[in-house]
């Protein structure tokens, strides 16, 4: 392993984080990393992603002075107050109890995975998520009984300690969807730290026979934030997922989101939408694996880039051997509003049977110039004139959400977002 810390350095944090209960899961883990090389950008799947200031920043956690380290929980938070939800607050791998005991009910089971006494998988399949496997506080889990229906969301809130002198936060979140099961999920990320910080996160689902999910992720990270974010479902059959990233914030913002369409006729729908102003960087990678006859995925990503943002986009459908009668599509349509704003674009099928259905497509441009100009040839100001073009452009895929209920709030923090954009 190539590395640019001392391991037994993090061998030592691993000791003084580490319960009984998920000891062996860190040893694991520990083991995994030593065979294991940092992703660089000589790396083909990140090569226009540098995660080099991350690194550094995690080692710098490694020396840090644990002890005098003080926080502030925080407890409002301003989608609690617009979305009626079932709400869980993780604050760097802590979840406060009594929020669990709040949430749980005949449908819904919030556990840890130190408590649990049947064995939990934690995905430990690259080098970010054994890290993560290594520095965990635990795991929640959050399971959703058979035949289950919510009228309301269940909501979970990633916050970074906000006062506190850390530079490093971990989640790992693993949620069990079992059969004939339909449920909304709202995911968010969000802090206002105002030092480097990064957050490495793990979101494992599990999606059994005819469950359906709905499932909203908002990254709205302060501009000193480095966050990389991994999102594996696996589909059993007649799972359906529809999985919609929003990326606002951050200084460097990773995405990777990897359907298993395991099981026959599952299907996977997964859409973002990724806004860039001044320094920003957000690269959403994405993998549909069709295993299993029967099964469709969906990919469409739309992005606006402002002054000197970068955003990159891979898409990617692999349809394996036997997996025929498929159906997969990818589309990236992309909107630059400076000669400085860079997008990397590269939508991907690899094929490995017959008798399937598989398209793609990207495009790269700028606001419709005549549109512009007719606009404000009818009073409307320049500023305003491309934020409506925007708003108009992205609302493809915010109305492909089917969370009612985050309407008015994605409204909101988007248009924010875009009149800072075409400001």
């Amino acid at each position: 392993m190539n590395q640019s810390f001392d391991f037994n350095l993090l061998e030592l944090e691993a000791i003084r984080i580490s319960g009984k209960q998920i000891s062996e899961i860190r040893n694991n883990a520990l083991e995994n990393l030593k065979n294991l090389e940092f992703p660089k950008k000589n790396h083909e799947d990140w090569k226009y992603t540098d995660i080099s200031k991350a690194l550094k920043l995690f080692e710098k956690s490694l020396t840090s002075d644990h002890e005098s380290r003080s926080y502030t929980k925080k407890s409002n938070y301003q989608i609690m107050d617009e979305i009626d939800a079932h709400w869980i607050i993780l604050n760097n791998d802590f979840l406060s109890n009594n929020k669990a005991n709040q949430v749980n009910n005949k449908d819904i089971k919030v556990s840890f995975a130190s408590s649990e006494k049947d064995d939990i998988e934690i995905l430990m399949d690259d080098p970010l998520s054994c890290l993560n496997a290594v520095l965990i506080k635990d795991a929640i889990k959050i399971t959703i009984q058979e035949n289950a229906k919510f009228e309301k969301p269940i909501g979970i809130i990633c916050d970074g300690f906000l006062d506190q002198n850390i530079h490093c936060s971990n989640f790992r979140c693993i949620i069990e969807i079992k059969d004939n099961t339909s449920v909304d999920f709202i995911h968010m990320y969000e802090s206002k730290v105002n030092e480097p910080h990064f957050t490495n996160s793990v979101v494992q689902l599990n999606l059994a026979q005819n469950s359906k999910i709905n499932y909203l992720k908002i990254q709205d990270y302060s501009r000193h934030h480095t966050v990389i974010e991994k999102s594996v479902a696996d589909l059993d059959d007649n799972a359906y997922i529809n999985y919609t990233n929003i990326d606002l914030g951050g200084a460097l913002s990773r995405s990777d989101i990897i359907a298993n369409l395991n099981g026959k006729n599952s299907t996977a729908c997964i859409n973002g939408v990724y806004l860039a102003g001044i320094d920003q960087h957000i690269d959403n990678h994405i993998t549909a694996n069709h295993i299993n006859q029967s099964t469709r995925s969906t990919q469409y990503f739309y992005g606006i880039v402002g002054n000197n943002g970068h955003c990159v986009f891979n898409g990617k459908a692999l349809i394996k051997e036997g997996a025929t009668d498929s159906e997969a599509k990818q589309y990236n349509h992309n909107i630059l509003l400076a000669d400085n704003a860079v997008i990397d674009t590269k939508p991907e099928l690899e094929i490995y049977t017959d008798e399937v259905k598989c398209s793609h497509g990207s495009t790269v441009g700028q606001l419709d110039e005549n549109a512009l100009f007719y606009m404000q040839s009818r009073g409307i100001n320049l500023n305003t004139a491309k934020k409506m073009l925007a708003t108009a452009f992205i609302r493809k895929i915010l109305d492909k959400i089917d969370i009612q209920s985050s309407v008015n709030y994605l409204d909101s923090v988007i248009s924010k977002k875009l009149h800072n954009l075409s400001s």
